[in-house]
């Protein structure tokens, strides 16, 4: 059995064909349902994808293109109150209103604000499901109402791209009753083949709106794990050497007006002393524990680091005696836990962006953490550039 889950063909025989005995076993269900039951219970991981839009300079231009589509069906909509497509009623007319204004003030929330949070981006999405919904039955039609459905398609991929499978369980629950509804009218207004007509119409719209979406987050959901794990410790789940450059292009976007960039180079005191004496196991703990204490011990926006073998790393946007504060506490969180009780020696230094860049302030802040080092451990050196 392969590591798929799928056996190996046995070789073919001399004759060129497969032996009567050969047989290929399906996928493993309990390995497929493991897979199903891991992606329903994920993370929302909304933020970090965001950070991976902006580390590539996308957020702005994705940004405005969700501003547009909003736009473009708000001038659509505002025209058909002029003109009703589905007949020159009052209710119509303000339905379209009700659709355009919404429209145009949701293009507006997104051209003009900062990306949302991912609760006020779940908000933004029930909205547009009702205002499109209400845009395709205000035709008063029921086959233009389900041509116009598909639209929702739209909300779809983006709940495909930035939420988890809950919301996306929701956005479905939402289409398929709309698309229901629409089938019923439908086959309620169409003598002869009517209900024919709504089930044929109803199963192909629902297939767009609802069936290959979720398929499409399974494999998105695949790819961005392996994303992720590509800039991650696999042992302390912290940010890897690798991933520190995306991180920081984030904290430059969304720390504080603080103009200060402040490394600390945190390195466990005798580490090699615990491999040997109690083993590698314990050794691994001993990472884990102390990558936790650090985690704990700054904001939750600061970059956590593993820098290599037992060096971490943090850096975030913060003056020196601020820096110096922030790794006190980390030494004192870091000796005050555990079993064996171990010490760091850390480093300090801070520049202004304009003066230096975020290497030569890790450099700095690795030759201080080895003066602490040198004079005994379990202490903390400010960078000479900074005292």
């Amino acid at each position: 059995m392969s590591k798929y889950g799928v056996s190996t063909i046995r070789e073919r025989s001399a004759g060129g064909s497969l032996p009567e005995t050969s047989e290929i076993t399906p996928v493993s269900i309990d390995a497929s349902r493991s897979l199903l039951t891991q992606w329903w219970m994920q993370r929302d991981e909304y933020e970090w994808r965001i950070d991976f839009l902006r580390s590539r300079g996308l957020l702005p231009v994705l940004r405005h293109l969700i501003a547009g589509i909003g736009a473009m069906m708000g001038t659509l909509s505002a025209l058909n109150v002029y003109a009703p497509p589905g007949g020159d009623d009052a209710i119509v007319r303000i339905g379209w209103a009700v659709v355009a204004v919404g429209s145009f003030g949701w293009a507006a929330r997104w051209a003009f604000r900062p990306w949302p949070t991912a609760r006020a981006s779940a908000a933004l999405l029930v909205f547009v499901d009702v205002i499109m919904t209400m845009s395709a039955l205000l035709f008063g039609d029921p086959n233009l109402a389900m041509s116009g459905i598909p639209i929702l398609l739209c909300a779809g991929g983006y709940v495909v791209f930035f939420h988890g499978p809950r919301l996306h369980v929701a956005h479905i629950a939402w289409c398929t009753v709309a698309v229901v509804g629409i089938a019923i009218w439908l086959a309620s207004t169409t003598p002869g083949d009517g209900l024919q007509l709504a089930i044929s119409r109803a199963v192909i719209a629902l297939l767009v709106t609802v069936c290959i979406l979720p398929a499409l987050q399974f494999g998105f959901w695949l790819l961005q794990g392996s994303s992720m794990q590509s800039l991650t410790d696999p042992l302390t789940d912290l940010t890897n050497r690798r991933g520190v450059d995306v991180a920081v292009k984030r904290l430059n976007v969304t720390a504080s007006t603080d103009p200060h960039l402040s490394a600390l180079l945190i390195d466990v005191d005798g580490f090699k002393t615990v491999n040997d004496t109690l083993g590698h196991a314990v050794g691994d703990e001993v990472l884990i524990r102390t990558a936790r204490s650090i985690r704990k011990s700054v904001r939750n926006d600061a970059i956590v680091a593993r820098w290599g073998g037992e060096e971490f790393l943090m850096v975030d946007r913060m003056a020196t005696d601020q820096a110096a504060v922030v790794a006190e506490r980390i030494r004192a969180a870091v000796s005050a836990t555990g079993d064996p009780t171990v010490t760091v020696s850390i480093g300090v230094a801070t520049c202004r962006p304009s003066e230096s860049d975020l290497r030569e302030v890790i450099e700095a802040a690795d030759a201080a953490m080895y003066d602490a080092k040198a004079t005994g451990g379990n202490r903390v050196v400010l960078a000479e550039s900074v005292r």
